[in-house]
């Protein structure tokens, strides 16, 4: 009953840049027809508005004061500029931030009077499995409406772990520049086929996990003995490459829980 309310509810997407666009995106192939997007370029508000068939402005302040949940899609080091700007307008609403490495706590000592969430996710929203965390004045249909906007597979987790989310998130970006970076090696393949073969491997390894197997456990399917992937695997740990990303991993979820 209450994902039927929130259907007829406003949705604001403060700050539509990529990730905003893609919650913007994710709402309109759910038929989430009211939708308010913010951003101070005008040319891309314009690019919304013609392709999502959505209200778009450049007030913040109207869009959250017109709206019964608000989606905060940007940059953590504006999140507090943006609070004291509509602070005025958000008392009993849900607020939903997706900043990373901005805590519950801080947010809440600005929106007083609002039920905070964080939520962590990837630049594909539709798609992905988001994270989330609520804050002091949780009511229960709080859970519905996040779920509703990010999707019923959504995980709730402790706040700490949501810099783990975040480190999935920035390795979208980094899965994909070393994919290219591999087919940009290949000279016999043209790259479009070379994705295609990509796309396809990466949705069998999805299917793997989802199936409960392991990262190791696909490894073993495909390096049997005396195998290119085992000696390209013996090569690669011999380097440090394992090393270097299990100190990016590390590096970014301290960087997230400070």
């Amino acid at each position: 009953m209450v994902v039927f309310l929130l259907r007829d509810k406003t949705i604001s997407v403060i700050g539509a840049g990529r990730l905003g666009t893609a919650v913007v995106d994710s709402l309109i192939r759910k038929r989430h027809q009211k939708v308010i997007a913010t951003r101070r370029d005008q040319e891309r508000l314009e690019y919304l508005k013609q392709q999502y068939k959505i209200e778009v402005t450049n007030d913040n302040c109207y869009a959250v004061e017109n709206s019964e949940v608000v989606v905060l899609s940007v940059k953590p080091y504006l999140i507090d500029e943006v609070c004291n700007e509509i602070k005025y307008h958000t008392k009993d609403k849900l607020v939903i931030s997706l900043a990373a490495a901005k805590g519950i706590a801080e947010i809440e000592k600005i929106l007083t009077d609002s039920r905070v969430c964080r939520v962590i996710t990837g630049i594909s929203v539709y798609d992905e499995v988001a994270a989330y965390t609520f804050g002091s004045q949780k009511i229960r249909e709080d859970e519905t409406a996040v779920k509703y906007i990010f999707g019923v597979s959504a995980r709730e987790v402790e706040e700490g772990v949501l810099a783990d989310r975040t480190w999935i998130a920035c390795d979208t970006g980094l899965i994909a520049k070393a994919i290219e970076h591999k087919i940009n090696s290949l000279d016999g393949l043209s790259r479009e086929d070379a994705r295609i073969m990509y796309a396809a491997t990466l949705e069998g390894i999805a299917n793997n996990l989802r199936r409960g197997m392991t990262g190791e456990e696909i490894y073993n399917l495909v390096a049997g003995p005396g195998s290119f992937t085992g000696k390209l695997h013996d090569f690669l740990m011999e380097n440090g490459s394992y090393n270097l990303i299990t100190e990016c991993v590390k590096k970014t979820v301290i960087t997230c829980r400070k």
